[in-house]
């Protein structure tokens, strides 16, 4: 491993990661009869508490996949999540390799979304990051594997489901 590697390791290591789900970000636009006024950005910095707010590269995908993909509210959605994630300068963290290849060979029996949850899963178990979403199978997969979770409930406040 060479020293930049080693550095970039490092920081990785040492960094405190909130990963945003593409449901959450979806959310605003996607949110259902019931919905209520929530301001993403206010939500995400104020949960945030000093960790650093990122998406991964394959959650950026699966968002262009939809955009492009999809009709109706749901592209919509996908493009104000891709909007608000350059406006905001959201961190973008590559997915690792070894992971993806990991979970490509097991993807046969998956859904397409079960793929990317399971890649996010497996990625901030990895960084030791904690991971934003309104998905229940997603939140409850993340808390059998001792992943931090912030969820939304009610539509209105954001709550955290423990810590590492």
């Amino acid at each position: 491993m060479s020293k930049e590697d080693r550095r970039e390791y490092e920081e990785k290591r040492m960094r405190r990661y909130l990963l945003i789900d593409s449901s959450l970000l979806m959310l605003p636009v996607s949110g259902g009869k019931r919905k209520r006024t929530l301001n993403i950005e206010d939500a995400l910095f104020k949960l945030s508490e000093g960790r650093t707010l990122a998406v991964l590269d394959i959650t950026v995908k699966e968002l262009e996949f939809l955009k492009e993909h999809t009709k109706g509210k749901k592209k919509l959605a996908a493009d104000f999540a891709l909007s608000f994630i350059r406006k905001t300068r959201i961190k973008i963290i590559e997915a690792d390799k070894e992971i993806v290849e990991e979970v490509k060979k097991i993807a046969e029996s998956m859904k397409g979304w079960e793929v990317h949850d399971e890649i996010l899963a497996r990625m901030a178990k990895k960084l030791r990051a904690a991971v934003a979403t309104t998905d229940l199978d997603l939140m409850h997969k993340l808390r059998s594997m001792g992943v931090s979770v912030y969820y939304l409930r009610g539509r209105k406040w954001i709550y955290v489901a423990g810590e590492h």
